[in-house]
């Protein structure tokens, strides 16, 4: 399953709606609010810093059903080094930031890559 989205923060209840759907009819054993959160922080992440709040630029996510469950998250916007994509401090008392913290938490596996096409951007794949 493929769904498209914009940068557009609307966008995340129908999105999250959508996924909800899926893991209802595929998937009886999985945490859907952890699997939820993570998505949604992923997809806040690339609106924020990948697209610096554009809110028309794609975003693209492909559902996979494996042994278990997989997302892929594709954005086309700025690329970064991919070791600078970590959580911050746990000790630091401050509003925000945990999006990464959570994303790692939650999942078996996170994986972020360059795309290789000539469009750009990054390749979130979240194993649960």
């Amino acid at each position: 399953m493929i769904i498209n989205i914009k940068s557009n923060p609307s966008e995340l209840k129908d999105l999250r709606v959508q996924i909800k759907k899926y893991l209802d009819e595929n998937f009886k054993d999985l945490k859907v609010d952890e699997i939820l959160l993570a998505i949604d922080e992923a997809v806040q992440n690339i609106i924020r810093h990948a697209y610096k709040m554009k809110a028309d630029q794609p975003i693209d996510i492909e559902i996979q059903k494996t042994k278990n469950f997989s997302i892929k998250i594709r954005d086309y916007g700025k690329q970064v080094e991919l070791s600078s994509i970590a959580p911050r401090k746990l000790d630091e008392v401050r509003p925000g930031g945990l999006g990464v913290h959570f994303i790692r938490t939650i999942c078996k596996n996170v994986k972020y890559e360059h795309a290789k096409d000539n469009k750009g951007g990054t390749i979130l794949t979240l194993d649960f």
